[in-house]
């Protein structure tokens, strides 16, 4: 029932708009006393239909045939124009409707040329015509004949839709007011202005004034469709083309002129030009804030999929570096094993000789042969436990050194040559199950102030990957450290193999993140990636590499300074095709 009452009441305001403004625009007649070359009803017809479906087609029937009726008292005349009225706005609504399916009427030129041949230029034609034979039917007054009758009807009827229902349509879609709300000063300017402005033409007739004031009119309508949108630019116009016609029926303003027909000809002309030119450059104006605003939110997105995109590699890198000091630990772990396993049989060994000594002696049964051989092995037990011990404690000295700079990132003065021994050192349990030579060359003695923990991760990936990559087939291979200094102050510290090499695609993304060729046996694709990072962002240098040809080797360069720079000026431009560098993405995003 509240669904019905509503109908009810819509069909009774679309009726009684229809009726009054038909009332006004019968007050401005052209041929004839029926018709009138600017017919608001339609306008009203078309937005009601497209607003709210056929089911408002009473409405529309009730006002056209009612206002008919009352003005000429004709009832065939009255309900075959109310017909004729209803056809036009149902066929331009069923048209498009199955053209454009549910897209907005104006959401770009399509829209915008669609609303301009549909509704404003053909649908009229069937209102033009069933009312031209209305009023023939009905004895009505048609003025210089059918066909003037026939296009002042079609052409009141276009202009009726060109000028009254892009407001009314568009005033119904959601936010539509948004951006007259945000501008309003402006709007309040342009209403301003545009009233000075045909108060000045109506009351003053200079041509000047005249002319000027046309070109003015353009210039205020363009203006609105620059700053307010299409629903400020459709009633900006249909205000001046009600004031303009108003004017040129008085006889005032820049388009009156002795000859009435001749009067509302050029006024009809100018309202398309400025109506049309308004609503397209308003158009434009709304699909490129459209587009604006689609590609803000499109780059709000990246940046949020950049942001998690770099905490994610964050993470990834620091899981890495863990794990490459799990895989220290673990082999440090087993490597020391041996030594103090060792230490402990001696020492095991000892002990029991030393009871059996002990147990001699207090039977009085200790011979000086017995007494011999327990000296040489006390003797060689010593030995063993010294030498292993050393070995152990070696390795722990290593060990501490190198994964306390790992999870401690401060920057010292150090001997640069004595910590790489000590880095492969801690390498040895990953290195020695392999079949090849690491040799350390170069100088035996290098001080340097920089970031102990980025050496040890630089020099850490670049010999792991070297056993790992260079030497397919399991065959053995020699892998060189020469550690160099320049009389600039810079150190220079390669890392040579002499196995496979590289191809030159694989060159061209070696340092990029997740680029590996070991996929298949584990390979992350972050370590020269971690070592490239290490060398340019903490140490202020560079890493090239160069494989000059198959099976000739391949060889990682690393430069960076004695002394390192500050850490917000660490990081010179790369020679090579550096990997992705988010931070600079985001930046330019």
């Amino acid at each position: 029932m509240a669904q019905a009452q509503r109908l009810l009441l819509a069909n009774l305001f679309v009726a009684l708009a229809y009726a009054a403004t038909g009332w006004l625009g019968l007050q401005v007649p052209f041929a004839g006393e029926a018709v009138t070359l600017i017919w608001p009803p339609t306008g009203i017809a078309f937005a009601a239909i497209w607003r709210g479906g056929p089911r408002l087609l009473p409405g529309i029937f009730a006002g056209a045939a009612g206002l008919n009726l009352l003005m000429f008292g004709n009832p065939v005349f009255a309900l075959l124009v109310g017909l004729g009225n209803c056809l036009p706005s149902l066929a331009a609504f069923a048209w498009l409707t199955r053209t454009r399916g549910e897209r907005p009427l104006f959401d770009g030129p399509g829209g915008l040329v669609a609303f301009l041949v549909v509704p404003v230029l053909l649908s009229p034609m069937l209102s033009a015509t069933v009312g031209t034979l209305a009023a023939l039917a009905g004895g009505a007054n048609l003025g210089e004949g059918i066909v003037s009758a026939w296009v002042s009807w079609w052409v009141g009827d276009a202009m009726g839709v060109l000028l009254v229902a892009p407001p009314l349509i568009l005033m119904a879609a959601p936010g539509a007011t948004a951006l007259l709300r945000r501008r309003w000063v402006t709007a309040l300017g342009l209403v301003v202005g545009g009233t000075v402005l045909l108060s000045a033409m109506a009351l003053v007739e200079p041509l000047w004034l005249r002319e000027g004031g046309r070109f003015a009119l353009f210039c205020l309508i363009l203006t609105a469709g620059l700053r307010l949108g299409l629903l400020g630019t459709a009633i900006y116009t249909l205000m001046v083309a009600t004031g303009l016609t108003v004017m040129t029926a008085r006889g005032l303003g820049p388009f009156a002129a002795a000859d009435y027909h001749a009067s509302f000809a050029t006024l009809l002309a100018a309202l398309s030009i400025l109506s049309v030119a308004g609503l397209s450059l308003a158009t434009v104006m709304a699909t490129l804030r459209r587009v604006m605003l689609a590609e803000r939110e499109a780059r709000h997105q990246a940046e949020q999929a950049l942001t998690r995109l770099c905490q994610t590699q964050d993470n990834l890198v620091q899981a890495e570096k863990m794990a490459s000091l799990g895989r220290l630990v673990a082999g440090i772990a087993h490597e020391v094993n041996t030594p103090v396993g060792t230490a402990l049989a001696a020492a095991t060994r000892l002990a029991n000789d030393t009871r059996g000594i002990e147990q001699a002696l207090s039977s009085g049964t200790l011979r000086r042969e017995q007494m011999n051989e327990y000296i040489d092995a006390t003797s060689l037990a010593a030995r063993i436990l010294q030498s292993n011990m050393e070995r152990a404690a070696r390795l722990i000295e290593s060990f501490k050194h190198v994964a306390v700079d790992r999870t401690r990132q401060d920057r010292r003065r150090f001997d640069l040559a004595g910590y790489l021994e000590e880095v492969v050192i801690s390498l040895r349990p990953q290195t020695r199950k392999t079949p090849h030579a690491i040799a350390l060359t170069g100088a035996t003695r290098l001080s340097a102030d920089t970031y102990p923990d980025a050496v040890a991760q630089l020099v850490t990936n670049l010999l792991v990957n070297a056993v790992t990559h260079a030497f397919p087939d399991g065959r053995s291979g020699r892998v060189e450290l020469d550690l160099r200094a320049d009389p600039s102050g810079w150190i220079e510290l390669r890392v040579r193999d002499d196995g496979k090499g590289m191809a030159q695609d694989q060159l061209e993304r070696i340092f990029e993140p997740f680029f590996t060729t070991g996929r298949e046996k584990g390979g992350s694709g972050l370590g020269l990636y971690l070592a490239y990072s290490q060398v340019t962002q903490k140490l202020g240098g560079t890493l090239t590499v160069e494989s000059s040809a198959p099976n000739q080797g391949t060889c990682f360069l690393a430069r960076f300074p004695a002394v390192a720079p500050p850490s917000d000026q660490a990081g010179t431009p790369p020679a090579v095709p550096a990997p992705i560098d988010l931070a600079a993405k985001r930046r330019s995003a």
